[in-house]
């Protein structure tokens, strides 16, 4: 593609409007992509969707600062877009596009409960853009992908060995953590901590001569669970209070800790279920570690691709036009 374009910047150095008599500028080109231009209103446009997402993260100066920094970025990155389309012009990668495009606004239109398609343009009348302007923005994304797809994804090869690898080295990373499912039954001390303390001890004996912890939670619990049997439910083991951690240290399921001290009274825990701690077999984890490996394996693959369209392009940058 690369040539002199120069002579087709004559056709649209300026974009002017008449006003009264005279004429005004309302754009102006910041750099022309072999055969086409992009435009300040193109880049403004990319830097308002960019700073409507940074304002959910950054205020003030600091958004200001985000905005200032990405606006370089922001261009290279429509000369990329510009430049994977074109490509993909050129390699007719547009067959059956139309009807993908349909397709995709009728699958947000079901998804986000639009009325039809009626309604999904006035949404994207909102947001300042008309549903011919989107479906032509959807159109080019798709061809975009489907060359991306043909000549960076397809060239990736993932090896078993090196996706064994990685679940070797990133172990932890796929490890379970130990998990205690547990049942209470609290004691209120009312003010009377020995009271509750001896309450809390002839449950307990009870407990070990085989009276079920459910129904004696139901008659003497005081916490909120005891409509429930005591059961509060299912923990990582490394997230509990720590002293109900060490309290059940080394209990077994079924066993109970002796009663607990707490703010108000006693408690008395049983273990209902453990479940060790494990790492997830690679089987079961082998489709992640695969989309792992293909995105750290993609960026640099595609800007290779990116680099070689540009080399074989034509790209020219304006610093100012007035």
């Amino acid at each position: 593609m690369k040539g002199n374009f120069m002579k087709r910047l004559m056709l649209a150095v300026f974009l002017l409007t008449a006003c009264g008599a005279e004429a005004k500028i309302v754009d102006r080109i910041l750099v022309q992509v072999n055969d086409e231009i992009i435009t300040l209103s193109e880049l403004n446009r990319e830097m308002e969707l960019l700073r409507r997402e940074l304002a959910t993260k950054y205020t003030g100066e600091q958004l200001e600062a985000a905005m200032q920094n990405a606006e370089k970025q922001v261009l290279e990155n429509l000369i990329n877009e510009k430049l994977l389309y074109q490509k993909a012009v050129e390699l007719g990668f547009s067959a059956n596009v139309e009807s993908r495009v349909s397709a995709y606004i009728q699958q947000i239109i079901k998804e986000n409960g639009f009325k039809d398609t009626e309604e999904l343009s006035e949404v994207l009348e909102q947001q300042g853009i008309t549903l011919r302007e989107y479906r032509e923005q959807l159109r080019k994304r798709i061809m975009r992908d489907d060359l991306v797809n043909e000549f960076v994804g397809s060239r990736i090869t993932l090896l078993t060995p090196e996706i064994e690898k990685y679940y070797k080295d990133h172990a932890a990373e796929f490890a379970i953590p130990e998990e205690v499912t547990l049942s209470e039954i609290i004691i209120s001390s009312y003010g009377d901590d020995s009271a509750a303390e001896s309450r809390a001890l002839d449950i307990l004996d009870r407990i070990q001569k085989g009276e079920a912890f459910a129904a004696l939670a139901a008659q003497y619990s005081s916490g909120p669970t005891a409509n429930k049997g005591g059961s509060i439910g299912t923990y990582i083991v490394a997230k509990l209070n720590p002293d109900i951690a060490q309290a059940i240290a080394g209990l077994k399921e079924g066993e109970v800790t002796k009663p607990q001290k707490i703010k108000n009274g006693y408690a008395i825990y049983r273990v209902d279920k453990r479940k060790p701690s494990y790492i997830k077999p690679l089987e079961e984890v082998k489709d992640e570690i695969k989309n792992r490996l293909y995105e750290r394996k993609f960026a640099p693959e595609l800007q290779r691709y990116l680099n070689q369209l540009r080399e074989d392009a034509y790209i020219q940058y304006f610093d100012e036009i007035k």
